[in-house]
């Protein structure tokens, strides 16, 4: 048996079934591995051994007295990181502001009632910036999120914790979330892959649940991971009547290389309008040609997009509605958030007192219309995930970020992810293309057509099986 916080989630629960592995054991084995790294990671906020050891107790004991063919839940035993936005009922539920302090909260998140009600044990809970509205990882609460493969980066945002936890070993799975590239972002600095679910596939929490920007997620450490706990969260929620049904199905088993033979995949390597890093370029090239060589169709297309469109469109939504939210949660007092979060609302509220909801709504059509005329005939679009390759860990970049081509005014402008939070329907999987000279992984993202979940799996088992991901240099 491999390390154990190297297995795939699939193989522990494999393991747990044939009792090669227990439960108890797998658990003391993350929390040991937390106690022993995390104070160069930072990665998490607490542990909850208290209530985590019972529950791996009682897996072991139903593992134990159960038939070979006899079902079990779907995560039955396995150890549960939960990013500090999602609610542990009875937890602290600060998000990292002083504007929340000793809040706590009364249920489950939707999808931790989800993973846990399939065995999942929450055990710790990751690290996020303040309200989850940054790209980079650090609160004046919970200091500095540091990268497990390079760690003067940083693992990226909001889910930074969750995504620097699984890349270090610290568990099988944690949840993320994603509004502006929150789950993609972190997937791509750490080497994983990461799920963008189409708008309605997964249940949030009111009023942020209508935002068709966002959507709740996981990340783990294969596609296939992925998928597996994927099924557990998504399906229509009582509370959240943007969901969707029947839930799909996603598959977790997968052809390989193999699977991407005759399929006729988009690729643009800079959307139209971004600066892209030449070590993601590279990252990029590498899985283009491995997908070529392994039977695909390859076709370079340009959509066209406009900068100016992307930002105009997401900060007006994002300052009609995140920062109205952030506004209220600190009571009108924008002193009392971290300097990285009263910029973002003073730089998105900007953009709403100029552009109407109503507005922005007519440029996300214009761009969804590029985008989908861009995939047209082909199964796929291809393109980077992060047009910046790193951003440093103990950067606020709180002034405009020079490019080779010229400064941006707010660093979100340097990920390639918001558009496709714009084409919302479209689902999205980030999978690693390479490591960087920095040492941190380079990272693609492969969109599909609306609701065709199933095809972005495919590629990216490929991916995967051509283009093995890396394991952070963490022993």
């Amino acid at each position: 048996m491999s390390e154990l916080h190297h297995m795939s989630l699939l193989d522990v629960l494999a393991a747990f079934r044939s009792r090669e592995l227990s439960p108890v054991e797998y658990l003391d084995h993350h929390i040991a591995r937390i106690g022993a790294h995390d104070g160069s990671i930072n990665a998490v906020m607490d542990v909850m051994e208290e209530s985590a050891a019972p529950a791996a107790r009682r897996a072991a004991e139903v593992y134990a007295g159960a038939a070979d063919d006899e079902p079990l839940p779907a995560l039955l035993g396995v150890p549960l990181l939960v990013k500090e936005q999602h609610d542990v009922e009875g937890c602290s539920a600060t998000r990292g502001s002083r504007a929340r302090v000793g809040q706590v909260a009364r249920a489950d998140n939707p999808i931790v009632g989800r993973l846990r009600g399939a065995g999942a044990i929450p055990f710790a809970r990751t690290t996020t910036p303040e309200l989850s509205c940054a790209t980079f990882t650090q609160t004046a609460e919970w200091g500095v999120t540091r990268n497990p493969f390079s760690p003067a980066y940083t693992p990226g945002g909001s889910s930074g914790g969750s995504g620097a936890a699984i890349a270090a070993g610290y568990g099988p799975l944690a949840t993320a979330s994603d509004i502006a590239g929150s789950t993609r972002i972190p997937a791509a600095f750490g080497g994983l892959p990461g799920f963008k679910s189409p708008y309605g596939r997964t249940p949030g929490l009111a009023p942020l649940s209508t935002d068709w920007y966002r959507g709740d997620h996981v990340l783990a450490r294969s596609v296939a991971d992925t998928a597996h706990a994927t099924n557990v969260i998504v399906g229509p929620h009582a509370g959240d009547h943007a969901t969707i049904a029947p839930a799909h199905v996603l598959p977790t088993a997968f052809a390989g290389a193999a699977g991407v033979a005759g399929m006729r995949i988009a690729v643009s390597p800079d959307l139209g309008c971004y600066d892209v890093d030449p070590e993601v370029l590279d990252g990029f090239g590498a899985v283009v040609r491995a997908l070529a060589d392994a039977g695909a169709e390859v076709v370079e297309v340009d959509p066209g997009l406009s900068l100016d469109d992307i930002t105009d469109a997401s900060s007006a939504h994002y300052g009609h509605l995140l920062a109205l939210h952030m506004t209220r949660v600190c009571g009108g007092d924008l002193d009392l958030l971290e300097p990285y979060s009263k910029r973002f609302v003073e730089y998105t509220r900007d953009f709403a007192e100029r552009i109407s909801l109503l507005e922005a709504a007519d440029i996300e059509t214009r761009v969804q219309a590029q985008i989908a005329q861009a995939m047209a005939g082909c199964d796929a679009l291809l393109t980077p995930t992060s047009a910046i390759a790193a951003l440093e860990a103990d950067n606020a970049y709180l002034e405009a970020v020079e490019r080779p081509a010229g400064p941006v005014d707010f660093y979100w402008q340097a990920h390639m992810t918001i558009p496709f939070n714009i084409a919302n329907r479209c689902p999205v999987l980030a999978v690693p293309s390479g490591v960087g000279p920095t040492g941190v992984p380079t990272s693609v993202q492969i969109v599909g057509h609306p609701f065709d979940d199933d095809t972005v799996f495919t590629i990216g088992a490929a991916v995967e099986e051509l283009l093995p991901f890396p394991r952070s240099p963490l022993m």
